[in-house]
């Protein structure tokens, strides 16, 4: 497992606001044992809150994270995202103006 004292709950909203951070750090969406997505945030607590806008009513998933400094969180999503993400993002969505977040691309195989 890439991280380094991690910590993970579902991804609701009364999850959020009671347990996670307002902390610079790096994250991962799960729909069971499929990563989805990787990402980091100066504020976790807002980008997850955020996310929700366009989670909500999909389905169940659960966060994991990591505190991670702020100077060091952009090298340690790649790494991350590297092991997590079988696929590498497709350009069309690293243009989107989603910055600090890594897609999963295709089914694993």
């Amino acid at each position: 497992m890439p991280w380094r004292n991690p910590q993970s709950i579902p991804l609701t909203r009364i999850d959020i606001v009671s347990q996670i951070p307002s902390e610079s750090s790096i994250y991962a969406i799960y729909d069971g044992e499929i990563c989805l997505l990787v990402g980091e945030a100066w504020n976790l607590k807002a980008r997850l809150l955020e996310l929700m806008n366009v989670l909500q009513d999909i389905g169940e998933f659960r966060v994991v994270y990591e505190r991670c400094p702020e100077e060091e969180r952009a090298e340690r999503k790649e790494k991350v995202a590297g092991v997590l993400l079988r696929t590498p993002p497709p350009t069309k969505l690293q243009a989107r103006e989603l910055p600090g977040i890594s897609f999963w691309n295709s089914p694993p195989h």
